[in-house]
């Protein structure tokens, strides 16, 4: 099964990386435009990722659904469904010297021609959605109304 990976090292607290990816408000300030999300006492809840005039075709994008598991400062894990069935992203965070690696692993995807397609896509653009939380967190750059 194809699987997305990425990594990269943001220098802030893994507390403020938590807070951004699991929050609608930490979510909505670097990424998307009117997300929503709740998580419940158990760690598991709803999102609903949103975008509004996105891209070059200026159309509003939504997805989203169950968060698997919300560990404070240490998981974030959520299902969504870019391709054809809901694929698995999970954040993982992780010390490291003065700030945090974010470990980001999408499963889920078939070898089915819209598939491999949504896991292209969804391979590159969270690679740009990582650079754009690390900007975010380091520099305080908003950089999504550019894209």
């Amino acid at each position: 099964m194809p699987v997305i990976n990425h990594k990269t090292y943001i220098k802030v607290p893994l507390e403020l990386v938590y807070k951004t990816i699991s929050t609608s408000h930490g979510w909505n300030a670097w990424f998307t435009d009117d997300t929503s999300l709740e998580i419940s006492s158990d760690g598991t809840g709803e999102i609903r990722l949103r975008w509004k005039n996105f891209g070059c075709e200026n159309v509003n994008i939504e997805d989203g659904g169950k968060i698997l598991e919300a560990t404070p400062n240490k998981k974030f894990v959520f299902q969504w469904s870019p391709g054809e069935q809901f694929s698995t992203v999970t954040f993982t965070l992780e010390p490291y010297k003065d700030g945090t690696v974010v470990v980001l692993d999408e499963t889920g995807y078939t070898y089915s021609e819209k598939d491999i397609k949504a896991c292209i896509d969804c391979a590159v653009g969270w690679g740009e959605a990582l650079t754009l939380l690390k900007i975010y967190l380091e520099h305080g750059i908003v950089y999504k109304q550019d894209l």
